[in-house]
C-alpha cells in the first residue's frame, strides 16, 4: 500500500467525525445560552453557526492543513496551499450566504436564482460522490474543485481495514445522505404524468364535472387522502386541500388530478361550497 492509497471508509469516517465535532460544539453553545432571553439569541442563529464553522476551520484547516476528523484518523491534505486553505474555509460559509439572500431578497427572481444554484451544487455533489465510490478519491466537492489530495501523515499510521460489510454500510450511508438532498427536488407527480403520457396503451378515464349536490362530508383529498382542509377543486369531481392543489399547480402548470387525470388548461383552483 502506498502512502496516498487511502481507504474509502477512512475518508468517509473523517467527514463523519467533522460533522459530529460541529454538532458537539453547537450543542455546547445551545446549553450555554439556554437561560438567556430567546429574543437575544434567536435573531443571530445563522451568524452563530457561521462563527462556529470559521472557528473550527481556523484551528484545523487554516492552522494545520487538515480537519479535526482527519487529524483523529492520522490523515491530511498533502498539497493544500494557504490560498486553498482560505478558499476551503470560505466554502463552509456558502450556506449562510444562501440563507441571508433568501431572507433579505425575497423577490421571486432572486429566490429562483439561489434555488437553481443550490440545485446545481447538490447535483454536482451527487456526481462527485458517485465518482468517489468508483475511484476512491476526493469524497467532497470542495476537495475536487480545489484539487486536494488526502494522504496518511506517516507510513506507520496506515489503517488495514478488512471489514467489507461495515465499509459498504458507511459508503451507502453517504450515498443515501446525497439522495435525501436530491429526491425532494424531484416532482414525483410530474415524472409520473410524463411517463404515463408516453405510454401508447394508456387510456384516460372519463371524469365528471363537480356537482354541488354530492354529500362532501365523507370526501377525502385526492392528493393526501385526508379530510380536505379548505376544500377546493380543479373542475373535476374530486376535492383537494387548498395547499395540496395550489402547491402542485404552482410546481407544475400541467398538474392533473391523480384520480381521474383531469387537467384544466386555465389552472383552475376554486373553493368547494359546503
Amino acid at each position: 500500500m502506498t502512502k496516498n492509497n487511502l481507504l474509502r471508509v477512512t475518508q468517509m469516517n473523517a467527514i463523519y467525525l467533522d460533522n459530529e465535532i460541529y454538532k458537539v460544539f453547537r450543542q455546547l453553545l445551545q446549553e450555554a445560552s439556554r437561560y438567556l432571553s430567546p429574543g437575544l439569541v434567536a435573531p443571530y442563529e445563522s451568524e452563530i453557526d457561521l462563527f462556529l464553522h470559521f472557528i473550527i476551520m481556523k484551528y484545523s484547516v487554516l492552522n494545520k492543513g487538515s480537519t479535526f476528523g482527519q487529524q483523529l484518523l492520522s490523515i491530511k491534505y498533502d498539497n493544500i496551499s494557504y490560498t486553498k486553505r482560505i478558499l476551503y474555509t470560505i466554502a463552509t460559509g456558502l450556506g449562510y450566504v444562501k440563507n441571508k439572500l433568501e431572507l433579505s431578497k425575497p423577490s421571486h427572481d432572486i429566490n429562483n436564482i439561489v434555488f437553481n444554484l443550490y440545485t446545481i451544487i447538490k447535483f454536482l455533489d451527487f456526481i462527485n460522490l458517485s465518482v468517489f465510490l468508483r475511484n476512491g478519491t476526493k469524497p467532497l466537492l470542495t476537495e475536487r474543485v480545489l484539487g486536494l489530495n488526502q494522504v496518511y501523515t506517516s507510513e506507520a499510521h496506515q489503517r488495514q481495514y478488512e471489514s467489507k460489510y461495515l465499509a459498504r454500510e458507511l459508503l451507502w450511508n453517504g450515498f443515501i445522505e446525497v439522495l435525501l438532498y436530491v429526491l425532494p427536488l424531484v416532482n414525483y407527480h410530474k415524472v409520473k404524468r410524463t411517463l404515463r403520457n408516453l405510454n401508447p396503451l394508456h387510456k384516460r378515464p372519463v371524469y365528471s364535472a363537480i356537482s354541488s349536490g354530492i354529500n362532501r362530508k365523507h370526501w377525502k383529498c385526492a392528493h393526501c387522502g385526508e379530510n380536505p382542509i379548505l376544500p377546493h377543486h380543479m373542475g373535476c369531481a374530486h376535492v383537494f386541500c387548498y395547499v395540496c392543489l395550489k402547491g402542485n399547480q404552482v410546481a407544475d402548470s400541467r398538474y392533473e388530478c391523480p384520480v381521474c387525470e383531469h387537467r384544466n388548461p386555465n389552472i383552475l383552483c376554486d373553493r368547494v361550497a359546503v
